[in-house]
């Protein structure tokens, strides 16, 4: 069996052999990135439920709001974008889709969204009011 060994397979190897070379190479763009964020939107960001609303923030930066669908079937709140880049040496396409359960209080006939300058888009239910109060009893008397 032959066994072929390349002499950066060892990160210190690596790191020695671009010492030596006193900083002469450059390093490609990826070695050092933080590649979480390739996936750009793995993850919802900051999420509010109270007694009083139920929120949900989302990094879209990389899509412009005409590239974004919401849309809310029952208490499935979807959130989806889509975008494609042509160029002469071919083309991008990217994509997302987030399905988020809406709590039952939620007030499903007033859900909005808002999106800021940095990308973030927020989008808020407010929790139907507390319905519930006393009922006097009144006495009556009959003769």
């Amino acid at each position: 069996m032959l066994l072929l060994r390349s002499p950066f397979s060892d990160s210190s190897v690596l790191d020695h052999f671009l010492d030596d070379m006193n900083g002469s190479v450059q390093l490609p763009y990826w070695r050092d990135a933080d590649h979480n964020s390739f996936s750009f939107s793995d993850t919802i960001g900051e999420i509010v439920n109270n007694d009083n609303t139920f929120s949900v923030q989302v990094d879209v930066s990389h899509f412009k709001p005409e590239d974004l669908k919401i849309q809310l079937d029952g208490r499935e709140l979807k959130i989806e974008g889509s975008q494609e880049t042509k160029s002469d040496h071919g083309f991008t396409k990217r994509s997302f889709s987030k399905m988020i359960l809406l709590p039952e209080d939620a007030d499903l006939s007033s859900v909005k969204s808002a999106i800021s300058n940095e990308g973030k888009l927020q989008i808020e239910a407010p929790k139907k009011t507390n319905t519930s109060r006393s009922i006097p009893i009144n006495f009556v008397d009959k003769h």
